[in-house]
């Protein structure tokens, strides 16, 4: 049975834009499916249907009574006067309900050690394991930790954080809150590749059905076994990950323009024949040529049509430049960066050369913005020397600031870059980055994250520069789109950098990486996996010990080893406590007071259960923060 389906096909639009037309679909209680399609094609409006915060214009839309459904979006709704562990704890109201009771109870039976309140407290402690509320506990911690938030902030206040660092936390919540299903709407477009990578492994063991809305492919190619693409107001399903997706597609696209191709034949014969079948009746006055012809136009209007094939237009992106620079682009000498009380890099000895593309790797929070501000002079380093090569045009994407007129319409805003253009290059400018027809003149203040993304880029580039610094360019913009930055960034005859979390995107465009590692950056011929995954990096060979001083290295093997001792002891916890609950409820038989013996050495048992059980804890707990420490370096 399916979770949720279409009993009828649905249809929806918003006032004469159609969205969607009767389209059908279901989900499984294993799918795993990547959504894709262009911004604005109506990928979000299918998670609002989904959530029932519309409601299709026609159709219907079933699910599974009760149901639950988490859903992630881009825009985090947390209530800033809460602290961090106290709104990801919320995801299970009925842990902290149990919780707190729990609390109150040990509470009440430290001050008063008597019959009703130890009863009380016995009850209270059954029901919140069998919740599974210890285990929640270490839950909590492993995915607050896997996602970089230490220890020490999870006592801070939402207020407190950054717009990446609130989108993690609706990602803690998500996957530690109870679901049937989760909607992720670009989960990884605030996570570094790190965290990239930990979530796909999560994704990957979670026995739960879920839908992805990504631009990420690699990150589709590796949680994903269905594609689900919207495209023309209409759902087309593939099997298999984003590349089988993008090998079917074609596939399927050759093979559909064949069967128009002959379809649109034989009409065209057909329609020969009627019109033959006329002339012949009209010359002979004969009724069985009209009856034929009849005959002829009556099959056509029983002609299943197949719709012309509409390929999406492929964006055409070329980034010219007005003049080459030197060779020297930039000379980075013994340079530290970063704050009075914060040096995020130091002892930082790097050279930029004429049409390098490379790719700023790390984790977040690590500098890699600080240091493209730094080469656009929007930040000075602390120490060393910067030296700039001649003839440079620089070019600054920052996600962060788009800089643009909202009262402008995107015409306006590329036309005020050329007032002495004509419209016609303004328009076929505006074509590069997929703004045709009508769109051209929507105000800015109306357009999408991924629009507005296009429009800054078209305008940054419009003074043809000849060094681009890049930040996350990616975020937002659909895949179409990508391909096509992609496809110019590999031709631009100038010098890149870049900062960017799609490996896809790095692996293609990256000709060099530099990457930030113990307080300074050094340039790395790594893969990507072996940087950010230690469990695919290869062992390199053991070098001869120069120091006496040992170094410590976290091997991943100890790591899940360790993993495996904590799951072990917290089997081996409860079933002491489950002993413990057997000795417990002979005290309620009143035979027992009668046989001093049992009753002596049940006590014995008892209080010799209660040290081990003692004992245990203290060892899980240790072994949990040791665990932590351990994702944490």
């Amino acid at each position: 049975m399916s979770l949720i389906s279409t009993s009828k096909p649905i249809s929806h639009n918003f006032g004469d834009q159609d969205i969607f037309k009767n389209i059908s679909f279901a989900i499984e209680q294993d799918s795993k499916i990547g959504l894709i399609g262009r911004n604005g094609s109506g990928k979000s409006t299918l998670f609002n249907l989904l959530i029932k915060k519309i409601t299709p214009h026609n159709g219907d839309i079933q699910m599974v009574k009760n149901c639950k459904i988490a859903y992630l979006t881009q825009d985090p709704e947390l209530n800033n006067e809460m602290l961090l562990y106290e709104t990801v704890s919320l995801s299970r109201p009925d842990f902290v309900e149990l919780e707190s009771k729990l609390s109150q109870a040990t509470e009440n039976l430290e001050k008063d050690n008597s019959p009703e309140n130890y009863e009380k407290y016995v009850e209270i402690q059954q029901r919140f394991e069998e919740i599974d509320g210890y285990h929640y506990e270490t839950e909590i911690k492993l995915v607050l930790t896997s996602l970089n938030f230490p220890k020490e902030t999870w006592n801070q206040k939402i207020a407190l954080f950054s717009g990446g660092e609130k989108t993690r936390i609706q990602l803690a919540k998500f996957l530690l809150s109870p679901f049937d299903l989760l909607l992720l709407d670009e989960p990884t477009n605030h996570l570094d590749l790190k965290m990239i990578y930990w979530l796909e492994n999560y994704l990957s063991k979670l026995n739960k059905p879920y839908i992805i809305v990504s631009h990420d492919r690699q990150f589709l190619d590796r949680t994903v076994t269905k594609i689900y693409e919207i495209s023309n107001c209409k759902i087309t399903k593939y099997k298999g990950n984003y590349s089988a997706f993008e090998k079917e597609k074609v596939e399927r696209e050759t093979l559909l323009v064949k069967e128009y191709d002959n379809q649109q034949k034989k009409i065209k014969k057909i329609k020969e024949q009627i019109k033959q079948y006329r002339i012949w009746g009209n010359a002979r006055d004969s009724e069985v040529m009209f009856k034929r012809a009849k005959e002829l136009e009556k099959r056509l209007t029983k002609v299943e049509i197949i719709d012309k094939p509409r390929n999406e237009k492929e964006i055409n992106l070329r980034i010219a430049i007005n003049k080459r620079s030197g060779n020297d682009v930039f000379h980075l000498e013994d340079i530290s960066f970063g704050f009075s009380k914060n040096v995020l890099a130091s002892k930082v000895n790097l050279r930029i050369g004429y049409q390098d593309r490379i790719a700023v790797l790390g984790d977040n929070g690590c500098g890699k913005t600080t240091l493209l501000k730094l080469l656009y002079n929007e930040v000075n380093q602390l120490s060393g020397t910067i030296k700039k090569g001649a003839s440079l045009n620089i070019a600054y994407y920052d996600q962060m600031h788009i800089k643009l007129v909202d009262n402008l319409s995107i015409m306006k805003t590329i036309w005020e870059l050329a007032p002495l253009a004509t419209q016609g290059y303004v328009l076929s400018y505006l074509a590069k980055f997929g703004f045709r027809g009508d769109d051209v003149d929507k105000l800015v203040s109306t357009l999408s994250g991924g629009e507005k993304a296009r429009l800054y880029l078209a305008k940054l580039i419009h003074d043809k520069p000849n060094f681009l610094i890049l930040d996350e360019p990616t975020n937002h913009l659909d895949i179409l789109m990508i391909k096509s930055l992609e496809n110019a960034l590999i031709n631009f005859e100038g010098t890149i950098i870049f900062v960017s979390h799609d490996r896809h995107f790095i692996n293609k465009v990256a000709s060099k990486k530099w990457f930030f590692k113990d307080k300074t950056v050094i340039e790395t011929d790594d893969s990507l996996e072996s940087l950010f995954f230690s469990k695919t990096a290869k062992p390199k060979p053991k070098k001869a010990l120069v120091h006496k001083e040992k170094t410590k290295k976290v091997n991943p093997y100890l790591v899940d080893k360790l993993y495996q001792e904590i799951e072990d002891l917290n089997k081996k916890l409860q079933s002491k406590k489950d002993v413990y609950k057997v000795l417990e409820e002979k005290f309620a038989d009143s035979t027992i007071y009668s046989n001093e013996k049992e009753l002596t050495l049940t006590r014995e048992n008892i209080k010799l259960l209660t040290q081990e059980i003692d004992d245990l804890s203290i060892e899980l707990d240790e072994k949990e923060n040791t665990y932590l420490e351990y994702l944490e370096e």
